[in-house]
């Protein structure tokens, strides 16, 4: 006898219902005047769900760059470790670069392109300088066990995370038809020219 089916939308289904329910809200009263109920509401599921998804109703503008920082975060653990400090600047560099390309932006996209519409200007502000943190201290943390000195791999760290944000930031308000997203993140990357020898940025 087989297994039975299990009952409910897929969990990426019933993600992405949130997402779009949450944007649409948005647009239409403003990210103030939308409430956690008012989206499950719409998107025709329950308080229950909702949590198991996401904490708070600006992080479903989110979950796209979270689950690249969690991909990031898996890349560099597995990273072999060979070349020393260059060489782990150098691996940071290729696993974002990877993970840029794997990304679908999502709705924090349309949340960048229409922030004053949508109310959620000083939110995505205060959260994305919390995703900033997060991957800031993934990569700093690699750093670190390639043998780069605190201090450099934390303000490297936060460097290369801010970049990585700014390009997300700017390539999202680009006019259509965009260049492709792992393209701004290159260039971003490129202004963070690091030395082999110290691992400092330099200008």
């Amino acid at each position: 006898m087989g297994k039975p089916r299990r009952v409910g939308r897929p969990r990426a289904a019933s993600r992405e219902i949130l997402e779009e329910a949450a944007c649409e809200l948005f647009l239409e009263r403003g990210y103030a005047a939308t409430s956690v109920a008012d989206i499950t509401q719409r998107a025709g599921v329950s308080r229950a769900t909702f949590f198991n998804y996401v904490p708070t109703k600006s992080d479903l503008l989110w979950t796209s760059v979270d689950d690249a920082v969690d991909a990031l975060e898996a890349e560099l653990r597995g990273a072999d470790g060979e070349g020393g400090e260059a060489g782990a600047v150098a691996e940071v560099r290729a696993a974002l670069l990877r993970v840029g390309a794997a990304l679908e932006p999502g709705t924090v996209v349309l949340a960048f392109a229409n922030a004053e519409p949508m109310g959620v200007a000083e939110e995505l502000e205060e959260s994305a300088a919390r995703r900033q943190g997060r991957a800031g201290a993934v990569i700093a943390g690699h750093l670190r066990r390639r043998g780069v000195e605190s201090l450099p791999a934390d303000v490297l760290g936060t460097a290369v995370a801010g970049a990585f944000l700014v390009a997300l930031r700017y390539w999202s308000r680009a006019p259509v038809p965009r260049e492709p997203f792992p393209d701004a993140l290159c260039r971003a990357l490129d202004v963070l020219t690091v030395t082999a020898g110290d691992g400092r940025p330099r200008g």
